[in-house]
């Protein structure tokens, strides 16, 4: 069976999660995506521990990220490197890179000359805030883009400091609205033959994310703020929001605080019957259900709440998702053959096609482990790959 994008070459520059998220789902797809790495210690983020760890001599967030791709070595000041990249480019339908803007131009590989190379090319660039503007020598990272965007000022309880998200939720969406951009470009080229650049940013993917929360704020003449006791969001009415129970912890989401009470056995509930009272006197809500709820266990609570349909979760940690069963439906969970790690587990691919399904096809690389096979493609003979790997090109 072919992949939707099986002859799709994409060169891809990106570090971080910024980028390889993003080109690892069009790897999965099919894409022949070309890792372009530094010589010998390969992208930054193969370094980073998690906890102090390592997995096999690499970061195990380097390795959530980067399968399905072929890693090619490259000093990319040197001169030989930037005509191994024209060569690759020739034969390209996209570039990414999530350099800081202009490092690239610097390099002579910016998308004005790559165009000349190839102009059906799709330049696409992702970056902290964008390739022009106040901001545009500032550092592009998660946390940093959760704190200025408003985001993190959104979490936690009012008597306390904003809460930012333990994963790099900004990263994340970016990384898919930039593999969403391409994929739209690639649409328009097939259309029109027109290559183009694109430019994605954290801060921007940021605000966009929040635009539910920011047009209410917008155009409602009462401003939301955090709950004291600690509702979910400054934006909801009670009962949003994570509670204890006997044995752990439990998500109760939007729903009528009548029902909820009925549901529950907590009567005083059935006195926030309008949306005015369930928003105004939420923390009122909120110190009720804390006081009630830890007396039953988690499962008690949700057999109650969802026998009446409403909504609510067990809040389960990473330990639990692994045995959760909708998670072994989704084939989210995926074990696969690293030549250093040995059997390793990683997160698969998280959508569905019917004709053209995603596949793991390759582990994430070693440094420049297809350094040569792609510079025999690209023609390259052994001498010459010897030789340029003994100047540090490669």
């Amino acid at each position: 069976m072919r992949q939707a994008l099986e002859g799709v070459r994409i060169v891809d520059f990106t570090q971080m999660m910024l980028g390889p998220f993003g080109t690892q789902f069009l790897g999965d797809m099919g894409a022949d995506v070309v890792k372009i790495e530094r010589p010998r210690v390969g992208e930054w983020e193969r370094g980073l521990a998690a906890m102090g760890q390592l997995l096999g001599g690499d970061s195990p967030f380097f390795l959530a990220m980067n399968r399905n791709k072929r890693s090619l070595t490259l000093d990319l000041k040197a001169e030989e490197a930037r005509r191994i990249i024209e060569e690759l480019v020739r034969k390209a339908d996209v570039v990414v890179e999530n350099f800081r803007p202009g490092v690239l131009d610097k390099l002579g590989l910016g998308y004005e000359h790559l165009r000349e190379v190839n102009p059906r090319i799709i330049y696409a660039s992702g970056s902290g805030y964008g390739p022009s503007g106040p901001y545009l020598k500032r550092p592009g990272q998660d946390l940093l883009i959760q704190a200025l965007s408003g985001y993190a000022a959104q979490n936690g309880r009012a008597s306390e400091p904003p809460v930012p998200s333990a994963c790099s939720v900004m990263d994340a969406s970016t990384a898919l609205t930039l593999a969403l951009s391409i994929m739209v470009a690639l649409f328009c080229r097939e259309r029109t033959g027109i290559g183009q650049k694109v430019n994605v940013s954290l801060f921007n993917t940021a605000i966009a994310i929040q635009c539910q929360e920011l047009v209410a704020h917008m155009n409602l003449p009462v401003r939301g703020e955090r709950s004291a006791a600690g509702i979910g969001a400054p934006w909801l009415s009670a009962p949003f929001g994570v509670y204890a129970a006997a044995d752990g912890h439990v998500a109760i989401s939007i729903n009528p605080l009548p029902a909820v009470g009925e549901a529950l056995g907590i009567p005083e509930l059935s006195a926030f019957d309008t949306d005015e009272k369930a928003y105004g006197r939420r923390d009122e809500v909120r110190r009720i259900l804390d006081e009630r709820l830890p007396s039953r266990t988690s499962a008690e609570i949700l057999d109650a709440l969802s026998a009446r349909d409403l909504w609510c979760a067990k809040v389960q940690d990473f330990g639990e998702v692994m045995s959760d069963p909708q998670v072994a439906h989704n084939g989210l969970i995926q074990e696969i053959d690293h030549p250093r790690a040995g059997r390793i587990k990683v997160v698969g691919v998280p959508v569905q096609f019917s004709e053209t399904p995603g596949t793991i096809r390759l582990a994430p690389p070693l440094v420049g482990e297809h350094t040569d096979s792609i510079l025999e493609e690209l023609g390259y003979t052994a001498e010459q790959r010897a030789d340029l790997r003994a100047r540090g090109v490669v």
